[in-house]
């Protein structure tokens, strides 16, 4: 494959990557396989006719040959002349042509001889034949011993002398060749006793034997050669004017069939690449005349020309398809530039200012909305009814988008209007659902939880109208679920009543709210994020501020559910209720407030202490004041976690305060563990040695050394210590 693409190529790679240039090399390589197997196969069948004839007529003369001297008495005289062949030893017959070795066989010459020599000689002048003599072979000897030979010349082979033969050539003349492939199809099935063999140094011979008679093993036969050296010359010459016959037709086939394929082929394939290539070209012109491809002339009759076709009435199609494109992205931008208008009208009628109320040290509150889809159905909303009664609401209306984002905005205006009034929750839910089913002809509907709480007393008045349980923080800092009683959902069914339920938010807790989008939350494995989970993260944070409460839980859900799309709008509210203790707070000049609720164990001082010396870094505490506060929270929280609770299990609470004039941390450890006033134990004797001091004490007395101050308190079962310490100093 070319490395480049098509567009990057030189004309010289054009022509040579072209699909003609391919058609042609795939059809020469074609022809020349052809070719080659023709050849080949011709070539057999050539010489396995000519080698067949040969071998047929050599067989014919040895016949002659033997019925010429069947009465000549030569048979005895061969057979005496084997006879002294068996009678020499091995080691002294030599190789066959020693002179004392021929010695041996005495003047063999006589009458007989003579006469079977002039017999073979006349038949071999008078048919052509190259060689005519009597031989003994001996299956496995791999030796043709020559007895009698008609040859007077110099190649005159004597009685005794022999050559080498293979053992299959042995064989096939004493019993005949199986005939071939070529001999069984034509019809021959005779076996010829004869083989075609290039002999050093006579040469490409053909030999066929007929036997005599068999004496001790040996066959003695009569053997005629016939030359076939010109045989193997004419082969030659047969062989390279047929390749080069067969390579001018190949080459002669390969290109007509190129120049047809380039006519009917190749010029409507480029036609078709070029009317491509202009249609791309101006795809974006608004107006399309759709006759680049209906400009073509392509007359095939095939597939191409039905192919130009389609692309005829493609092009076509394409341009009312774009012209239609065009008009429906206009009217999708247009519906996006809505949507977002939508979208931004939704988030600005919920409250999204924070802090929300930063004149009301009662409270802190914060909440955020993330919607499934442009727009969503839930909603979240806070009022206050007056100067001592604040609202809240949380509700997710069914359906997504603009359906669900008109219904919220119609429930939200009726709910908060309602609820300004002075009406409870029931009641304010009961006016809503009536109003809403009088005229529901889409039969949609609302969950609402509505609340109303008394910032004085922290009194919470509630109900709940099909929407998720509220999560409330109790007196021990833990987030814990309130299962209230659910009223059937707005919009459900006209008539429908309500009931009220109250709560107490004691000064210091929180209230979470929020939709079925945070429990029900999927993962790719259709698992839920549930309420078990909810509960956990909102205790990971119990003691931080709303904001940082519902960060936290945020990242949990979105941890939880990785890559998988969001399948519901994610929204939540948390109330942090100070009451009369945020007013006491400001008016003692309090500029930070934190508050964290961990199990007592030596694992969470880290943690806590993390927290604390982030605020110390944010007013600028000095490193030595920080190192101080560090030591005595060590200090504390040790004791706590190895020795309030007997049973080794419990919480601590710290609340952690900057104040003002003079600029000073106090850090308050709550703790239920048995009562212990450290401020009581004497302080260690420091004039005395390590070893003859006693074991503990050393830990509080570095706390009250360091610290501008240190209280105790036991207060309602709860162990309360106070250290302060001046920042500015």
């Amino acid at each position: 494959m070319p490395r480049k693409t098509v567009r990057e190529m030189n004309s010289y790679e054009l022509a040579h990557y072209s699909f003609a240039a391919r058609t042609f090399h795939a059809v020469l390589i074609f022809a020349a396989a052809l070719s080659a197997a023709a050849i080949g196969f011709g070539f057999y069948l050539y010489t396995n006719a000519i080698n067949r004839e040969y071998k047929t007529e050599t067989w014919r003369l040895s016949r002659v040959a033997a019925a010429l001297l069947k009465d000549t008495g030569i048979h005895d005289k061969a057979g005496d002349l084997l006879d002294i062949y068996l009678s020499i030893p091995e080691e002294e017959r030599g190789d066959g042509r020693g002179e004392a070795y021929l010695d041996r066989y005495g003047d063999y010459r006589d009458p007989v001889f003579e006469e079977a020599c002039r017999t073979l000689q006349d038949l071999q002048e008078e048919s052509g034949a190259v060689a005519a003599y009597i031989g003994a072979v001996r299956p496995g000897s791999g030796r043709l011993i020559f007895l009698v030979d008609s040859d007077p010349k110099e190649s005159f082979c004597p009685p005794g002398s022999w050559d080498d033969m293979k053992t299959e050539e042995i064989d096939i003349l004493r019993n005949g060749a199986a005939p071939g492939i070529f001999d069984r199809v034509m019809g021959d099935t005779e076996k010829v006793p004869a083989v075609a063999v290039n002999m050093d140094p006579y040469g490409y011979r053909c030999t066929a034997a007929v036997p005599l008679f068999e004496k001790d093993g040996y066959q003695v036969m009569i053997f005629v050669d016939m030359d076939m050296n010109h045989v193997a010359s004419a082969s030659r010459h047969f062989f390279f004017q047929y390749l080069l016959l067969i390579i001018l037709v190949a080459g002669l086939s390969a290109f007509v069939f190129v120049q047809y394929l380039k006519r009917t082929v190749v010029a409507p394939i480029n036609q078709l690449a070029g009317a491509a290539e202009a249609y791309t070209r101006d795809r974006m012109d608004e107006e399309r005349s759709g006759r680049h491809f209906g400009r073509l002339n392509i007359r095939t009759g095939d597939e191409i020309e039905n192919l130009s076709l389609v692309l005829k009435d493609m092009e076509e199609d394409m341009g009312v398809y774009l012209r239609n494109l065009t008009k429906v992205t206009a009217e999708k931008e247009r519906i996006g530039m809505e949507l977002s208008l939508a979208t931004r009208i939704q988030a600005d009628m919920l409250p999204n200012i924070f802090p929300a109320f930063p004149e009301r040290p009662e409270f802190d509150i914060y909440a955020s909305m993330m919607p499934a889809k442009e727009v969503g159905g839930d909603f979240y909303d806070f009022f206050l009814v007056d100067e001592d009664h604040l609202g809240l609401v949380m509700a997710d209306v069914s359906g997504k988008g603009v359906p669900a984002a008109l219904f919220m905005m119609v429930s939200k205006i009726l709910v908060q209007n309602y609820t300004m009034t002075g009406r409870s929750p029931a009641e304010v839910l009961k006016i809503v659902n009536d109003q809403i089913c009088s005229n529901n002809r889409e039969e949609m509907f609302v969950t609402v939880w509505l609340g109303i709480l008394d910032l004085r007393s922290g009194r919470l008045v509630a109900a709940n109208a099909g929407h998720e349980y509220p999560i409330l923080q109790n007196r021990d800092g833990v987030f814990e679920v309130v299962r209230d009683r659910h009223g059937l959902v707005i919009g459900g069914m006209a008539g429908m009543m309500y009931r009220d339920y109250e709560l107490t938010l004691e000064p210091g807790c929180r209230l979470f709210l929020y939709t079925d989008g945070v429990p029900e939350a999927t993962d790719a494995e259709g698992k839920m994020f549930g309420l078990e989970r909810t509960v956990e993260a909102l205790n990971r944070k119990a003691g931080e501020a709303p904001r940082e409460i519902l960060a936290e839980v945020d990242r949990s859900v979105a941890e939880f559910v990785g890559e998988a799309p969001q399948f519901d709008d994610l929204t939540m509210l948390c109330l942090h209720f100070l009451g009369e203790e945020g007013k006491l707070r400001k008016d003692a000049g309090l500029l930070s407030h934190k508050e964290m609720t961990v199990p007592a164990t030596v694992d969470t001082i880290g943690r806590l202490t993390d927290l604390v010396n982030e605020e110390l870094d944010r007013f600028g505490c000095s490193k030595r004041a920080r190192t101080q506060i560090d030591v005595a929270m060590d200090e504390v929280l040790g004791n706590i976690a190895r020795y309030a609770y007997a049973s080794g299990g419990g919480i601590v609470t710290l609340l952690f305060d900057i104040r003002r004039d003079p600029l000073r941390a106090e850090l308050t450890f709550v703790d239920r563990g048995k009562p212990f006033n450290p401020l009581e134990e004497d302080a260690p004797d420091t004039s005395l040695s390590a070893e003859d001091r006693e074991i503990g004490g050393l830990g509080i007395f570095l706390v009250r050394k360091t610290m501008d101050d240190v209280r105790y308190f036991y207060q309602d079962g709860l162990n309360i210590l106070q250290i302060t310490k001046n920042l500015e100093g």
